[in-house]
């Protein structure tokens, strides 16, 4: 099986993604992002990258995992928070919490 990479967001946000491989979906709206990731849901096998500012409503559509990406106007720390829950649920430890405060 290949996996398929997706990159939802603005354009700015989205083109350095092709460089890695990863098929661009261009959004300009919630409800444009909300239905993209609807859509991508159904490819089994899939990473879907999210731009931050899309966050929200990626969320409420996704019935898989989607990673949140900050955008090119820089983060707004949404996507260390979410990478942040992911990690303690799958590990059951807050390693990202841990590793601020030890400087690592």
């Amino acid at each position: 099986m290949k996996l398929a990479i997706h990159a939802v967001g603005r354009s700015q946000d989205v083109f350095p993604y092709q460089a890695l491989g990863a098929s661009i979906h261009e959004v300009d709206s919630d409800a444009a992002a909300s239905e993209a990731v609807k859509k991508l849901s159904k490819d089994v096998g899939a990473l879907i990258l999210v731009s931050e500012e899309f966050a929200a409503a990626a969320d409420a559509a996704a019935d898989r995992l989607v990673f949140v990406v900050p955008g090119a106007g820089g983060s707004c720390n949404i996507a260390v928070e979410k990478t942040r829950e992911l990690v303690s649920r799958s590990v059951g430890v807050d390693l990202i919490a841990k590793a601020d405060r030890t400087g690592r």
